[in-house]
C-alpha cells in the first residue's frame, strides 16, 4: 500500500521547506559542504540561454522543456547566499530572498529579487512582506507572480514594482499557477480562513471566483485547455476555468490530497493510494494505474514519450499509453525536471542527471549543509535547468552549475 502522506511529508514534496538528513555524492560527481557565506556576483560567470519560467516549467506541471539539451559534464561555477528557488525568463533570474537567510521563516523580511542569471547579482529588489514565502515565482509575459503564506503578488518583470497584492488568504503553501490571464492560488486554511482555491485576475489581482476544497493540504493545481485540475481530500476535480470554477467531473481517490496533478497530451496524472493514476483529461475516464504497491515520491515528470516517476526508491519511466515500465534508471531519485533527453532527479541533498533513453546516470552533484538556528539541515529545495547551466537551490546556498571548463 502507498504510505498515507502526512502534512509534513506533503509540504516537503511541495518544496515548502528544506530537507533534513544526510546525502552523499555519487561516482563522477561534484560535492560541496559547509556553510556558504559568499555573496553575489558569482565567478566565473555562467553562459546560459533558454528559460525555466516556473517551478514546474508551465501551468501543466509537466516539468519538461522539450527543446534543447541538458548538461553532460559539469562543474561548480559558484555557490552563493543569494535567495531561494529560482526561475529564469527573458534574460533574468527571479527568486525570493531574505535579509537574514539563516533565520527562521517566521516574520522575516522578504524581498522579490531580479538577478543577472550569469552571476546571480541582484539588479532589482522589492520588499513585500514579513510572513515567509512559498517556493519559486512564476513568470508569464510582462508579469512575475509569487506567493507568501498570506497572499499572492504581481510584480513588473523589469520594473521591480508591485503591481498588485491579492486578498489575504492565510495558509498558502505552494507557488501560484498562471494560465489564460488568471492566477490560481490555494490555501490549506488558517486563522479563520477555510481551505479553498482562488482564481485571481492576472491584470488586477481581483478575485474572479473561488472553490472550496477538502483538507488542510494545498498543492498546486494544473491548468490545460480551460480546465483546472485540483487534488484534495475528496480526490481529483476538473473545474471549468471559464465558468466560475464549475465542476466538470470528479473522481474519488484515496490519499490524493497531497498530489500535484500533471497534464500532458490529453491525460491527467495524479498520485494516490493506487500509485500513479492516469485519467482522460476531458472526460475523467480512468486509463491506467501503475506502481500501486509502491510509495510514490512526488509528482511525475511527464514528456510525450515517458512518465518519469519514483516509487519505493526506484526511478522508472512508464509508457504514457498503458503505464508499463519501459526504463529502470541506474540510481534512485525523485524526478523534478527534464530538458531534452536529460532527466534531473533529487536524492536528498544530491542532484542526479540521467539519460532518458537508457536510464544511465550522466553525473551527480552533492550539496552541503547549513545551520538553521540549532539545527543542521541538508537538502535541495529547487532545480531550474536552462541551456548551458543548472541552478540548484540547496540548504547551503544557490548553486550555479555549468559545463566542465577546459583547463
Amino acid at each position: 500500500m502507498t504510505r498515507i502522506p502526512t502534512r509534513r511529508r506533503a509540504l516537503r514534496t511541495l518544496g515548502a521547506g528544506l530537507l533534513a538528513g544526510l546525502a552523499g555524492c555519487g561516482a563522477g560527481g561534484e560535492s560541496t559542504d559547509g556553510g556558504v557565506t559568499a555573496t553575489p556576483p558569482g565567478s566565473p560567470a555562467l553562459d546560459v540561454t533558454g528559460e525555466w519560467p516556473s517551478h514546474r516549467y508551465d501551468a501543466t506541471n509537466a516539468a519538461v522543456a522539450a527543446g534543447g539539451a541538458g548538461l553532460t559534464e559539469i562543474q561548480t561555477y559558484w555557490i552563493l547566499d543569494a535567495g531561494g528557488p529560482p526561475v529564469v525568463a527573458d534574460g533574468a533570474l527571479y527568486n525570493w530572498a531574505t535579509r537574514n537567510r539563516r533565520a527562521t521563516r517566521n516574520r522575516r523580511a522578504t524581498a522579490f529579487t531580479r538577478r543577472n542569471p550569469a552571476t546571480a547579482e541582484a539588479v532589482g529588489r522589492t520588499s513585500v512582506a514579513h510572513d515567509g514565502v512559498t517556493g519559486a515565482p512564476t513568470v508569464t509575459g510582462d508579469g512575475v507572480y509569487g506567493t507568501t503564506f498570506e497572499r499572492a503578488y504581481r510584480f513588473d518583470a523589469a520594473g521591480d514594482a508591485v503591481r498588485w497584492r491579492g486578498p489575504a488568504m492565510p495558509g498558502v503553501e505552494s507557488p501560484p499557477t498562471v494560465a489564460g490571464g488568471v492566477v490560481y492560488v490555494r490555501t490549506g486554511g488558517a486563522e479563520g480562513t477555510d481551505p479553498h482555491l482562488r482564481a485571481l485576475d492576472a491584470a488586477t489581482g481581483e478575485t474572479r471566483w473561488r472553490h472550496g476544497t477538502a483538507g488542510q493540504l494545498a498543492p498546486p493545481v494544473a491548468v490545460a485547455n480551460d480546465t483546472v485540475y485540483l487534488a484534495d481530500g475528496d480526490g481529483l476535480h476538473a473545474l471549468d476555468a471559464t465558468n466560475g470554477g464549475h465542476e466538470r467531473w470528479h473522481r474519488t481517490l484515496p490519499d490524493a490530497r497531497s498530489s500535484t496533478p500533471v497534464v500532458a497530451d490529453g491525460t491527467v496524472y495524479v498520485v494516490a493510494a493506487g500509485g500513479v493514476v492516469a485519467f482522460d483529461a476531458a472526460t475523467g475516464a480512468e486509463r491506467w494505474r501503475a506502481l500501486g504497491d509502491a510509495d510514490v515520491d512526488g509528482a511525475p515528470v511527464v514528456a510525450s514519450d515517458a512518465v518519469h516517476v519514483s516509487g519505493d526508491d526506484r526511478l522508472v519511466s512508464l509508457d504514457p499509453a498503458d503505464g508499463s515500465t519501459t526504463v529502470a534508471f541506474a540510481e534512485r531519485g525523485r524526478p523534478v525536471a527534464r530538458r531534452g533527453d536529460t532527466l534531473y532527479a533529487v536524492d536528498s541533498a544530491t542532484l542526479r542527471a540521467f539519460d532518458v533513453t537508457d536510464g544511465s546516470q550522466r553525473w551527480s552533484y552533492g550539496t552541503g549543509s547549513a545551520q538553521r538556528e540549532d539545527t543542521i539541515v541538508r537538502g535541495i529545495d529547487g532545480v531550474a535547468p536552462v541551456e548551458g547551466g543548472v541552478y540548484v537551490a540547496a540548504a547551503d546556498g544557490l548553486h550555479g552549475v555549468g559545463p566542465a571548463r577546459q583547463t
